[in-house]
Parts: structure tokens; C-alpha cells; sequence
């Protein structure tokens, strides 16, 4: 499919525009499309404007590339439910305050962000309490971090 590939270029100059662009529309509309087509759950996350953004700014409004990356998300939503279930900010802002979780300022050779786990910082038991506060679902079910 030719036109679910912009250049490179174009999709860049489609990242720089505001959310509400009319010329995202047709982009939105075939990740919609297809994410419909394939069945995707509408909840929790429904496929608004905005979610559907993410997808296709991550991978410069590549249609095949953020389809592929948005059929990985709810894959890993539904093999991980014990982490993905409670993706929220509070949920983790304890390790973030501890220190054991950073990011690096630069991004890697690909352009992704870099999440920097420093578990030797904290006693094993320290490190468990921490682990089990922020993602109880994943400790009561006998698998211990």
C-alpha cells in the first residue's frame, strides 16, 4: 500500500502539526479503520484522536509501522495485565522518588526514550517491598520480583 508510507520528510513535517490538523485526519482515520477491522477493545483506552496520535507520531505517521506498534500494545496489554493493568503515574511514583527508575536524557541510536532500572542501589527485601507496593497484582500471584 504506497500511501500508508510517507517519505520521511513528510512525516516529519506531519509531526511538527498540532493535534487538531486537518491533515492528520486521513492518517487517524486508516489506524481507526484498521484497528476496528482487527477488533481492537474500545475499553479502557477508546480510539480517540488523541490516543491514535501516539501511535502514528511514534513511528512519523507510517501507517504500517504505527498499525504494527498498536497491535504490539494491546498484545502486551493483554499478556501483561498484572503490569499494564494499573499504568498509571501514582502507581509507580514511589520507585520514581526512590531513584530506582530514571531515563536517560539522551535517546538511543533509534530515537527512543532509555528507562534506566538501578536495583543496585537497594537491598533485595528493600527492593521487593518497593516492586510489590507499586505492582501488587504481579506479587500475590506468586511471582515474586
Amino acid at each position: 500500500m504506497a500511501e500508508a508510507r510517507p517519505a520521511p520528510a513528510a512525516g516529519l513535517q506531519l509531526n511538527a502539526l498540532p493535534d487538531d490538523s486537518p491533515l492528520l485526519q486521513p492518517g487517524l482515520a486508516e489506524l481507526r479503520r484498521r484497528a476496528r477491522a482487527a477488533g481492537a477493545p474500545v475499553a479502557p483506552l477508546p480510539l480517540t484522536d488523541a490516543f491514535l496520535l501516539r501511535f502514528l507520531r511514534a513511528r512519523d505517521f507510517d501507517l504500517d509501522l504505527a498499525w504494527r506498534l498498536l497491535k504490539n500494545y494491546y498484545k502486551w496489554r493483554e499478556e501483561c495485565p498484572e503490569i499494564s493493568a494499573n499504568l498509571h503515574p501514582k502507581s509507580i511514583l514511589g520507585l520514581l522518588k526512590a531513584g530506582y527508575l530514571g531515563v536517560l536524557r539522551a535517546r538511543d541510536p533509534t530515537g527512543s526514550k532509555v528507562l534506566i532500572y538501578r536495583i543496585d542501589s537497594y537491598a533485595r527485601d528493600e527492593l521487593q517491598t518497593k516492586l510489590t507496593s507499586a505492582f501488587p497484582r504481579h506479587s500475590s500471584s506468586g511471582i515474586w520480583w
